[in-house]
Protein backbone atom coordinates (compact mmCIF):
# COMPACT_ATOMS: atom_id res chain seq x y z
CA UNK A 1 0.00 0.00 0.00
CA UNK A 2 1.66 3.76 -1.35
CA UNK A 3 0.61 6.72 -0.29
CA UNK A 4 1.25 10.16 -1.93
CA UNK A 5 3.75 13.02 -1.24
CA UNK A 6 1.85 15.76 0.06
CA UNK A 7 3.51 18.46 -1.90
CA UNK A 8 4.37 16.62 -5.09
CA UNK A 9 2.12 14.02 -5.55
CA UNK A 10 4.70 11.46 -6.29
CA UNK A 11 3.66 7.70 -4.94
CA UNK A 12 5.25 7.11 -1.39
CA UNK A 13 5.49 4.05 0.42
CA UNK A 14 3.12 3.67 3.25
CA UNK A 15 5.53 4.66 6.11
CA UNK A 16 7.46 6.96 4.45
CA UNK A 17 8.02 10.18 6.34
CA UNK A 18 9.53 12.31 3.82
CA UNK A 19 9.24 12.60 -0.04
CA UNK A 20 12.46 11.73 -1.97
CA UNK A 21 11.86 13.63 -5.16
CA UNK A 22 10.99 16.74 -3.27
CA UNK A 23 12.34 16.23 0.35
CA UNK A 24 8.74 17.34 2.21
CA UNK A 25 8.12 16.13 5.40
CA UNK A 26 5.45 13.83 5.05
CA UNK A 27 4.26 13.89 9.48
CA UNK A 28 1.84 17.07 10.30
CA UNK A 29 3.38 19.11 12.66
CA UNK A 30 2.33 19.32 16.08
CA UNK A 31 1.49 22.61 18.21
CA UNK A 32 3.69 23.31 20.89
CA UNK A 33 2.00 25.09 23.24
CA UNK A 34 3.40 27.23 26.21
CA UNK A 35 3.25 25.61 30.02
CA UNK A 36 0.81 26.99 31.94
CA UNK A 37 1.68 29.15 34.29
CA UNK A 38 -1.02 29.11 37.22
CA UNK A 39 1.17 25.14 37.62
CA UNK A 40 3.93 27.67 38.95
CA UNK A 41 1.94 29.78 40.54
CA UNK A 42 0.35 26.93 42.50
CA UNK A 43 3.79 25.66 43.12
CA UNK A 44 5.04 29.33 44.46
CA UNK A 45 2.27 29.67 47.00
CA UNK A 46 2.48 26.32 48.53
CA UNK A 47 6.04 26.89 49.04
CA UNK A 48 4.83 29.87 50.76
CA UNK A 49 2.55 28.30 52.44
CA UNK A 50 4.36 25.47 53.63
CA UNK A 51 7.44 28.21 54.70
CA UNK A 52 4.97 30.43 57.19
CA UNK A 53 3.48 26.97 58.45
CA UNK A 54 7.09 26.21 59.51
CA UNK A 55 7.60 29.83 60.76
CA UNK A 56 4.03 30.28 62.84
CA UNK A 57 4.92 26.35 64.51
CA UNK A 58 8.99 27.46 65.33
CA UNK A 59 6.87 30.77 66.96
CA UNK A 60 4.23 28.55 68.55
CA UNK A 61 7.10 26.66 70.18
CA UNK A 62 9.00 29.67 71.10
CA UNK A 63 6.00 31.29 73.21
CA UNK A 64 4.18 28.57 73.99
CA UNK A 65 3.81 28.52 78.23
CA UNK A 66 6.51 26.30 79.71
CA UNK A 67 6.55 24.33 82.57
CA UNK A 68 9.85 25.10 85.19
CA UNK A 69 9.82 22.60 88.43
CA UNK A 70 13.08 22.19 90.53
CA UNK A 71 13.67 21.01 93.99
CA UNK A 72 14.09 24.12 96.39
CA UNK A 73 15.75 26.91 93.54
CA UNK A 74 15.47 27.74 90.30
CA UNK A 75 16.47 29.95 87.36
CA UNK A 76 13.32 31.39 85.46
CA UNK A 77 14.41 33.37 82.38
CA UNK A 78 12.70 36.14 81.54
CA UNK A 79 13.02 39.02 78.65
CA UNK A 80 14.91 41.73 80.54
CA UNK A 81 16.82 39.18 82.77
CA UNK A 82 16.82 36.27 84.63
CA UNK A 83 15.48 35.62 88.52
CA UNK A 84 16.75 33.23 90.72
CA UNK A 85 14.06 32.36 92.79
CA UNK A 86 14.36 29.93 96.27
CA UNK A 87 12.35 28.54 98.96
CA UNK A 88 14.08 28.63 102.71
CA UNK A 89 13.39 29.30 106.23
CA UNK A 90 15.79 31.37 106.62
CA UNK A 91 16.26 34.70 105.76
CA UNK A 92 20.08 35.15 106.04
CA UNK A 93 19.86 31.64 104.01
CA UNK A 94 18.02 33.43 101.00
CA UNK A 95 19.99 36.60 101.09
CA UNK A 96 23.27 34.50 100.68
CA UNK A 97 21.32 32.65 97.44
CA UNK A 98 20.68 29.59 99.43
CA UNK A 99 17.67 27.30 99.07
CA UNK A 100 16.79 25.01 101.54
CA UNK A 101 15.37 22.02 100.17
CA UNK A 102 14.86 19.60 103.79
CA UNK A 103 14.26 21.14 106.90
CA UNK A 104 13.79 18.77 110.31
CA UNK A 105 12.72 21.04 113.30
CA UNK A 106 12.21 19.06 117.11
CA UNK A 107 9.21 20.06 118.95
CA UNK A 108 8.38 19.31 122.81
CA UNK A 109 4.76 16.55 122.82
CA UNK A 110 2.19 19.06 123.92
CA UNK A 111 2.80 21.73 121.91
CA UNK A 112 1.86 23.25 118.51
CA UNK A 113 4.09 25.87 117.16
CA UNK A 114 4.18 27.45 113.60
CA UNK A 115 7.23 28.60 110.89
CA UNK A 116 7.39 31.02 108.08
CA UNK A 117 8.40 29.43 104.80
CA UNK A 118 9.13 31.67 102.71
CA UNK A 119 10.23 32.10 98.53
CA UNK A 120 12.08 35.10 97.43
CA UNK A 121 13.52 36.42 94.04
CA UNK A 122 16.76 37.02 93.24
CA UNK A 123 18.18 38.74 90.53
CA UNK A 124 20.35 36.24 88.62
CA UNK A 125 22.89 38.76 87.22
CA UNK A 126 23.47 40.76 90.19
CA UNK A 127 22.01 38.61 93.37
CA UNK A 128 19.62 42.02 94.20
CA UNK A 129 16.22 41.23 96.10
CA UNK A 130 14.07 41.78 92.97
CA UNK A 131 10.82 40.44 93.93
CA UNK A 132 9.17 43.56 93.47
CA UNK A 133 9.63 43.61 89.43
CA UNK A 134 9.15 39.59 89.97
CA UNK A 135 5.78 39.93 91.28
CA UNK A 136 4.13 42.04 88.61
CA UNK A 137 4.32 39.19 86.14
CA UNK A 138 2.85 36.89 88.90
CA UNK A 139 -0.60 35.59 88.15
CA UNK A 140 -1.24 33.27 91.38
CA UNK A 141 0.94 32.23 93.91
CA UNK A 142 -0.59 28.94 95.90
CA UNK A 143 0.87 26.88 98.10
CA UNK A 144 0.28 22.83 99.16
CA UNK A 145 1.42 20.33 101.96
CA UNK A 146 1.15 17.00 100.78
CA UNK A 147 2.40 14.82 103.91
CA UNK A 148 4.06 11.42 104.16
CA UNK A 149 3.85 8.00 104.98
CA UNK A 150 2.59 8.17 108.77
CA UNK A 151 2.73 11.60 108.66
CA UNK A 152 0.13 14.19 109.62
CA UNK A 153 -1.11 17.20 107.08
CA UNK A 154 1.04 20.27 107.30
CA UNK A 155 -1.70 23.42 107.92
CA UNK A 156 -0.84 26.52 106.32
CA UNK A 157 -1.68 30.20 105.37
CA UNK A 158 -1.83 31.20 101.90
CA UNK A 159 1.01 32.82 100.51
CA UNK A 160 1.14 36.51 100.95
CA UNK A 161 3.88 39.23 100.88
CA UNK A 162 4.46 39.60 104.65
CA UNK A 163 6.30 42.89 106.17
CA UNK A 164 7.95 40.66 109.02
CA UNK A 165 9.75 39.60 105.87
CA UNK A 166 10.33 42.44 103.78
CA UNK A 167 12.86 41.08 101.23
CA UNK A 168 10.28 38.01 100.47
CA UNK A 169 8.18 37.88 97.75
CA UNK A 170 6.08 35.19 99.72
CA UNK A 171 5.52 34.09 103.25
CA UNK A 172 3.47 30.81 104.14
CA UNK A 173 3.41 30.14 107.79
CA UNK A 174 2.91 26.34 108.17
CA UNK A 175 1.48 24.60 111.56
CA UNK A 176 2.04 21.56 113.32
CA UNK A 177 1.84 19.99 116.02
CA UNK A 178 5.09 17.17 117.67
CA UNK A 179 4.10 14.03 115.91
CA UNK A 180 3.27 15.61 112.45
CA UNK A 181 6.30 13.92 110.79
CA UNK A 182 7.32 15.21 106.98
CA UNK A 183 5.24 16.97 104.32
CA UNK A 184 6.81 17.90 101.21
CA UNK A 185 5.55 21.88 100.27
CA UNK A 186 4.78 22.92 96.88
CA UNK A 187 5.08 26.27 95.77
CA UNK A 188 3.36 26.59 92.98
CA UNK A 189 3.34 30.36 90.82
CA UNK A 190 1.35 30.86 87.53
CA UNK A 191 2.56 33.80 85.79
CA UNK A 192 0.83 36.01 83.24
CA UNK A 193 2.39 34.98 80.31
CA UNK A 194 1.10 31.18 81.04
CA UNK A 195 4.23 29.81 82.49
CA UNK A 196 3.94 27.75 85.56
CA UNK A 197 7.06 27.60 88.12
CA UNK A 198 6.90 24.77 90.92
CA UNK A 199 9.52 24.42 93.77
CA UNK A 200 9.30 21.41 96.60
CA UNK A 201 11.13 21.59 99.92
CA UNK A 202 10.29 19.08 102.92
CA UNK A 203 9.83 19.86 106.84
CA UNK A 204 10.04 16.89 109.65
CA UNK A 205 8.74 17.75 112.53
CA UNK A 206 9.79 15.13 115.28
CA UNK A 207 8.66 14.90 119.05
CA UNK A 208 11.49 15.82 121.56
CA UNK A 209 11.98 15.08 124.90
CA UNK A 210 11.40 17.83 127.62
CA UNK A 211 13.59 18.39 130.92
CA UNK A 212 10.57 18.62 133.61
CA UNK A 213 11.19 20.51 137.04
CA UNK A 214 8.22 20.16 140.02
CA UNK A 215 8.82 21.54 143.34
CA UNK A 216 8.47 17.88 144.65
CA UNK A 217 11.72 17.39 143.42
CA UNK A 218 13.31 20.06 142.62
CA UNK A 219 13.99 23.07 145.60
CA UNK A 220 12.14 26.53 143.95
CA UNK A 221 10.58 27.62 146.96
CA UNK A 222 12.22 31.08 147.17
CA UNK A 223 13.65 34.06 144.34
CA UNK A 224 17.47 32.15 145.75
CA UNK A 225 16.23 28.85 145.24
CA UNK A 226 14.56 29.45 141.59
CA UNK A 227 17.00 31.76 140.41
CA UNK A 228 19.71 28.97 141.06
CA UNK A 229 17.69 26.35 139.31
CA UNK A 230 17.81 28.76 136.34
CA UNK A 231 21.66 29.22 136.48
CA UNK A 232 21.87 25.08 136.37
CA UNK A 233 19.53 25.12 133.62
CA UNK A 234 21.19 27.89 131.53
CA UNK A 235 24.62 25.48 132.30
CA UNK A 236 23.32 21.96 131.83
CA UNK A 237 20.98 21.92 129.64
CA UNK A 238 20.86 22.59 125.78
CA UNK A 239 18.96 25.59 124.84
CA UNK A 240 17.72 23.10 121.82
CA UNK A 241 15.78 21.17 125.13
CA UNK A 242 12.48 22.63 125.96
CA UNK A 243 12.03 23.19 130.26
CA UNK A 244 8.87 22.24 131.77
CA UNK A 245 8.78 24.39 134.86
CA UNK A 246 5.89 23.78 137.64
CA UNK A 247 5.85 26.37 139.83
CA UNK A 248 4.95 26.19 143.77
CA UNK A 249 2.11 29.12 145.24
CA UNK A 250 4.59 30.94 146.32
CA UNK A 251 5.99 34.90 145.84
CA UNK A 252 8.95 36.02 144.14
CA UNK A 253 10.65 39.04 145.36
CA UNK A 254 13.08 40.37 142.94
CA UNK A 255 14.31 40.43 139.60
CA UNK A 256 14.19 36.65 137.10
CA UNK A 257 15.35 36.41 134.03
CA UNK A 258 14.39 32.78 132.00
CA UNK A 259 17.35 31.94 129.35
CA UNK A 260 17.59 31.18 126.10
CA UNK A 261 15.36 28.48 126.09
CA UNK A 262 11.70 26.89 124.58
CA UNK A 263 9.59 27.51 128.04
CA UNK A 264 6.20 26.20 129.54
CA UNK A 265 6.27 27.77 132.69
CA UNK A 266 2.78 26.76 135.28
CA UNK A 267 1.61 28.72 138.47
CA UNK A 268 -0.61 27.41 140.60
CA UNK A 269 -2.50 27.55 142.89
CA UNK A 270 -2.87 26.25 147.28
CA UNK A 271 -5.64 28.00 148.91
CA UNK A 272 -5.08 32.00 148.19
CA UNK A 273 -2.03 31.51 147.45
CA UNK A 274 -0.94 32.12 143.61
CA UNK A 275 2.34 31.73 142.13
CA UNK A 276 3.50 35.28 141.90
CA UNK A 277 6.25 37.82 140.72
CA UNK A 278 6.94 41.08 142.82
CA UNK A 279 10.22 41.75 140.26
CA UNK A 280 10.58 42.32 136.47
CA UNK A 281 10.28 38.84 134.67
CA UNK A 282 12.84 39.03 131.26
CA UNK A 283 11.58 35.88 128.82
CA UNK A 284 14.57 35.78 126.96
CA UNK A 285 14.84 33.67 123.53
CA UNK A 286 17.00 33.29 120.35
CA UNK A 287 17.03 31.05 117.10
CA UNK A 288 12.65 30.49 117.50
CA UNK A 289 13.38 29.84 121.15
CA UNK A 290 10.18 31.47 123.12
CA UNK A 291 7.80 31.17 126.40
CA UNK A 292 4.64 29.96 127.81
CA UNK A 293 3.44 31.44 130.83
CA UNK A 294 0.02 30.27 131.91
CA UNK A 295 -1.40 30.94 135.68
CA UNK A 296 0.98 33.54 137.27
CA UNK A 297 0.09 36.54 138.92
CA UNK A 298 1.94 39.47 138.57
CA UNK A 299 2.38 42.35 141.17
CA UNK A 300 4.09 45.74 141.14
CA UNK A 301 4.22 49.06 142.14
CA UNK A 302 6.06 50.34 139.29
CA UNK A 303 8.53 49.35 136.41
CA UNK A 304 8.18 46.53 134.09
CA UNK A 305 5.86 43.69 135.06
CA UNK A 306 7.05 41.14 131.94
CA UNK A 307 9.66 42.50 129.67
CA UNK A 308 9.62 40.05 126.57
CA UNK A 309 12.77 39.80 124.25
CA UNK A 310 11.45 36.64 121.88
CA UNK A 311 7.75 35.50 121.69
CA UNK A 312 6.06 35.21 124.89
CA UNK A 313 2.16 33.81 124.92
CA UNK A 314 0.02 34.42 128.27
CA UNK A 315 -2.73 32.54 129.56
CA UNK A 316 -4.91 32.83 132.66
CA UNK A 317 -2.21 35.62 133.77
CA UNK A 318 -3.24 38.75 135.97
CA UNK A 319 -1.26 41.84 136.20
CA UNK A 320 -1.54 44.96 138.43
CA UNK A 321 -0.34 48.32 139.66
CA UNK A 322 2.85 47.55 137.19
CA UNK A 323 4.33 50.92 135.24
CA UNK A 324 4.37 48.94 132.16
CA UNK A 325 2.52 45.43 132.71
CA UNK A 326 4.02 43.43 130.07
CA UNK A 327 6.20 44.70 126.87
CA UNK A 328 7.31 43.81 123.67
CA UNK A 329 10.61 45.10 122.65
CA UNK A 330 12.55 44.27 119.13
CA UNK A 331 12.43 40.98 117.83
CA UNK A 332 9.45 39.98 120.33
CA UNK A 333 5.74 39.07 120.56
CA UNK A 334 3.42 39.62 123.36
CA UNK A 335 0.28 37.33 123.33
CA UNK A 336 -2.17 37.26 125.55
CA UNK A 337 -5.74 35.16 126.44
CA UNK A 338 -7.49 35.20 129.36
CA UNK A 339 -5.64 37.21 131.48
CA UNK A 340 -6.46 40.72 133.51
CA UNK A 341 -4.59 43.87 133.25
CA UNK A 342 -5.76 46.20 136.22
CA UNK A 343 -4.35 49.67 137.78
CA UNK A 344 -1.42 50.09 135.20
CA UNK A 345 0.03 52.79 133.55
CA UNK A 346 -0.06 51.14 130.37
CA UNK A 347 -1.10 47.21 130.10
CA UNK A 348 -0.01 45.77 127.33
CA UNK A 349 2.60 47.81 124.90
CA UNK A 350 4.81 46.78 121.53
CA UNK A 351 7.87 48.83 120.79
CA UNK A 352 9.55 46.07 118.03
CA UNK A 353 10.32 47.04 114.71
CA UNK A 354 10.77 43.47 113.53
CA UNK A 355 8.76 40.25 115.16
CA UNK A 356 8.78 36.42 114.71
CA UNK A 357 6.21 33.63 115.68
CA UNK A 358 3.67 36.26 116.23
CA UNK A 359 0.06 35.33 117.37
CA UNK A 360 -2.73 38.54 116.97
CA UNK A 361 -5.70 36.74 118.71
CA UNK A 362 -6.19 38.73 122.07
CA UNK A 363 -8.86 36.96 123.41
CA UNK A 364 -11.32 37.40 126.24
CA UNK A 365 -8.95 40.00 128.07
CA UNK A 366 -10.15 42.32 130.89
CA UNK A 367 -8.50 45.78 130.45
CA UNK A 368 -10.03 47.60 133.72
CA UNK A 369 -8.43 50.95 134.78
CA UNK A 370 -5.38 51.44 133.33
CA UNK A 371 -3.60 54.65 132.17
CA UNK A 372 -3.67 52.92 128.76
CA UNK A 373 -4.80 49.56 128.20
CA UNK A 374 -3.30 48.50 124.53
CA UNK A 375 -0.44 51.02 123.51
CA UNK A 376 1.53 50.12 119.91
CA UNK A 377 4.15 52.37 119.52
CA UNK A 378 5.89 50.60 116.82
CA UNK A 379 4.68 46.93 114.96
CA UNK A 380 5.92 45.40 111.78
CA UNK A 381 3.78 43.35 109.41
CA UNK A 382 -0.37 43.09 108.85
CA UNK A 383 -1.56 41.04 110.72
CA UNK A 384 -4.41 41.82 112.60
CA UNK A 385 -4.55 42.51 116.32
CA UNK A 386 -8.02 40.75 117.66
CA UNK A 387 -9.77 41.69 120.38
CA UNK A 388 -12.59 39.51 119.96
CA UNK A 389 -14.25 38.73 123.46
CA UNK A 390 -11.90 41.59 125.52
CA UNK A 391 -13.75 44.13 127.62
CA UNK A 392 -11.94 47.74 128.27
CA UNK A 393 -12.99 49.27 131.15
CA UNK A 394 -12.48 52.70 132.75
CA UNK A 395 -9.02 53.30 131.28
CA UNK A 396 -7.63 56.53 130.18
CA UNK A 397 -7.18 55.19 126.52
CA UNK A 398 -8.38 52.18 125.61
CA UNK A 399 -6.09 51.94 122.63
CA UNK A 400 -3.59 54.01 121.83
CA UNK A 401 -1.94 53.47 117.91
CA UNK A 402 0.82 54.94 117.26
CA UNK A 403 1.63 52.44 114.36
CA UNK A 404 -1.71 52.68 113.29
CA UNK A 405 -1.39 48.58 112.85
CA UNK A 406 -4.76 47.07 111.87
CA UNK A 407 -6.90 46.50 115.00
CA UNK A 408 -9.96 44.23 115.17
CA UNK A 409 -12.42 45.29 118.55
CA UNK A 410 -15.64 44.41 116.44
CA UNK A 411 -16.14 42.28 119.23
CA UNK A 412 -14.81 43.33 122.20
CA UNK A 413 -16.94 45.57 124.54
CA UNK A 414 -15.87 48.99 126.01
CA UNK A 415 -17.56 50.35 129.23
Amino acid sequence: MSKKCVKCGHSLPEDASFCPHCTAIQVEKEEIRAPRRWKKKVFVIGALLVFLAGVGFAFSLYHKPKVYEANAWIVYPDQDHSYRLLVTYSEADALAGQAQGDRTDMLADGLDSALPCQLYVLNEETGEVDWEEFTEKVKSCEVETVPQENSKKLEYMEPVHDENFPNAAYVSNLYFVADTGSNDIFWKLTMKNGDTISLKTRLTIEKQEVVTYCPEDTPMETTEELNTLLASIEKEVSSDTPVYLYLPAVTYDGEITFGDHVWQIFGSTDGDATTTFTGTVNVNGKNGNYGIMSGIRFEGSSGTGLNANCFVLLSGCSFSGWGIAAIAQDGAWVSASDCSFTNNGTALKFNTSMAYGSNPSYLNNTFTGNGVAVSIDRLPGSEVLNFAGSIFSENGTDIENKAGHPVDTANAVFE
